[in-house]
């Protein structure tokens, strides 16, 4: 209602109307980022290969094919076990949640293409 000149909204869809474009907008942004970007579920990052080969066996059992890449942070190698990648966000989050679910620790990583 517009309480200000004294009269209620004459229109009460109207409303309806503009969060619903602001919803669209909102899609439209995230498909311009989906486009720019992958997306990976991180279940975890190591310093032995080891444990990341275990992690990414936990992950196969579990349905799910993970890869596990090497990296460099401060001078020490790291063992990312990784799913993906995603071309949508929302499919990288939906897995995370069910990982989530399965006791499984992770992280949403995002990635220029």
């Amino acid at each position: 209602e517009n309480k200000a000149d004294g009269k209620s909204s004459a229109d009460p869809l109207g409303d309806l109307v503009k969060s619903r474009s602001a919803a669209a907008e909102k899609a439209e942004k995230a498909e311009k980022a989906d486009a720019a970007f992958n997306y990976f579920v991180q279940a975890g990052a190591f310093r032995s290969q080891g444990d990341a080969d275990a992690q990414r066996a936990k992950l196969a059992m579990l349905g799910w094919e993970a890869r596990v890449s090497e990296r460099e942070q401060n001078g020490i190698t790291i063992f990312r076990v990784r799913v993906g990648p995603f071309t949508k966000r929302d499919d990288a989050e939906q897995l995370k949640q069910k990982l989530d679910g399965a006791g499984v620790e992770s992280t949403l990583v995002r990635a220029a293409r």
